[in-house]
């Protein structure tokens, strides 16, 4: 009864976040740039969300579906990375040279070597064993940073690439290097998470890119129709044991697109995350995640039980993320261009 309890009261903490200050948008006022902004209001309660979802996802409890949709979450974010480097593309005259490199790739790359030597620091006061010291610190830095900056940097030097150099069929072009990665990937025993999120990167460039052609297929009742057609393939893959190339490679990441399109209905007609709470967690978002890994792993280390690692993990994620903050607002402006 217990572990019932806390988790609806977990749940609805979730759904207060997300309405809490909700109103209705005027119509016909969506423009790409303010589409985006709402996209953004929301990365914190995803980063959240994901948090969670590493705490529930091996758990018998109701919370559990939240460890399956952390995929539709890692989604949201490259989705809306991809979205936004468009925009930046067509505003921005020389947008892709050395200063993009520094800003994307090179900066994640720097967080996980901060992030990491923080791990360092509390596996050094912890009594048990967080991996992060090692006599292989090469070792222990592959394996505590989290996929994720990895497959994201190789998203960020896919779009340098195609986009500085390729003219033409680039969305097209990107489709097909994430697919064959995406497949190619799962066939070398690569971990589920790889692979089941991947074609929301594409999609982001189709959005940002078409904007007004996506707004007004959205705005028809064909949409509905393909995502619900999408909603329903990417739930059959809960139906398919063992698991296979289809139900981890496209059924997810079918699910992974529905969830986008959904989030983009919501924030089309309402002003979701509008709250204190949802927007000092989109301000420390990109600390949130990074925060988490080495919580969890404290948490995990003493063997507690979801109710008692929940709370702390989210506790101690969201200080660390606050302490952090001057960190990787100084990397950020390192690697920032110059004008």
């Amino acid at each position: 009864m217990s572990s019932l309890i806390f988790s609806l009261f977990v749940l609805l903490t979730i759904i207060v976040l997300l309405l809490w200050g909700c109103q209705k948008r005027p119509t016909n006022t969506m423009t790409r740039e303010s589409c985006l902004q709402n996209f953004n209001a929301l990365r914190g309660l995803f980063a959240l969300e994901i948090v969670i979802g590493h705490v529930v996802r091996y758990e018998h409890t109701i919370l559990f579906p939240l460890g399956k949709f952390m995929i539709c979450s890692v989604a949201f974010f490259y989705f809306v990375s991809a979205y936004g480097m468009v925009i930046s593309f067509e505003r921005k005259k020389n947008y892709l040279n050395f200063g993009f490199l520094l800003s994307k790739p090179v900066y994640l790359f720097i967080l996980s070597i901060v992030f990491f030597l923080i791990g360092m620091v509390i596996d050094a006061i912890c009594p048990n064993d967080l991996i992060y010291i090692s006599h292989d610190i090469r070792w222990a830095y592959l394996l505590t940073t989290n996929w994720y900056i990895w497959e994201l940097i190789g998203f960020y030097l896919i779009f340098f690439c195609v986009y500085k150099f390729i003219p033409r069929f680039r969305i097209l072009l990107v489709s097909v290097i994430t697919l064959f990665l995406s497949v190619t990937m799962y066939k070398h025993g690569f971990w589920e998470a790889y692979v089941a999120s991947t074609f929301a990167f594409p999609a982001g460039l189709l959005f940002g890119e078409y904007f007004p052609r996506v707004i007004k297929f959205l705005s028809s009742s064909k949409s509905i129709l393909l995502t619900a057609f999408l909603s329903a393939f990417g739930l059959c893959c809960l139906l398919i044991q063992p698991e296979n190339m289809l139900s981890i490679v496209f059924m997810r990441n079918a699910l992974c697109l529905a969830a986008v399109m959904i989030t983009f209905y919501g924030c089309s007609y309402f002003t979701l995350g509008s709250n204190p709470v949802a927007r000092f967690l989109c301000k420390y978002a990109t600390e949130i995640y990074l925060s988490q890994f080495v919580c969890i792993r404290f948490a995990e280390s003493y063997g507690w039980n979801y109710m008692i690692r929940m709370p702390f993990v989210i506790t101690t994620t969201l200080l660390l993320a606050v302490a952090v903050h001057p960190i990787v607002a100084f990397v950020r402006k390192f690697c920032r261009p110059t004008a």
